[in-house]
């Protein structure tokens, strides 16, 4: 009888433990998957506020440089159109931390430079090298 009363005593200290344990898994995964619904919150965030400063068609202040279309497509990749060359698909380099300044390569590594838009006056400036420098302001 006293092994029989032993046997149950463990057997229920067993299960409440099971039941502790599986308890701090089920708020552990939820803890987890507060931390990601955070992070992709923030990833939409970042991308609609790409998208607020780069999407559009860019008009050259120069006059012999064509104006282009740029769209976001997500927080890694960019679709620049240009009147002479078509719709190119590239890379999107960026700071969090600061969205104003990104840089743009084309597959295989090519950079097309690096564009800063100033959020007051809202004009676009492309330094596809050290020595150049454009500006553009949206259509």
């Amino acid at each position: 009888m006293k092994k029989v009363l032993a046997m149950l005593t463990l057997l229920a200290l067993v299960l409440s433990l099971a039941a502790c344990g599986g308890g701090g898994s089920k708020a552990s995964s939820e803890s987890s998957a507060s931390v990601e619904s955070g992070e992709k919150q923030s990833v939409d965030a970042e991308l609609e506020k790409l998208k607020e400063l780069y999407d559009g068609t860019w008009i050259n202040q120069d006059p012999y440089d064509g104006p282009f279309t740029m769209e976001v497509l997500s927080t890694t990749g960019i679709q620049m159109t240009y009147e002479a060359s078509g719709s190119h698909i590239c890379d999107l380099f960026y700071s969090a931390d600061d969205l104003t300044n990104i840089s743009v390569s084309m597959g295989g590594g090519i950079s097309l430079g690096k564009y800063s838009i100033d959020t007051e006056t809202g004009i676009l400036t492309h330094k596809p090298t050290d020595t150049d420098i454009y500006t553009y302001v949206k259509e």
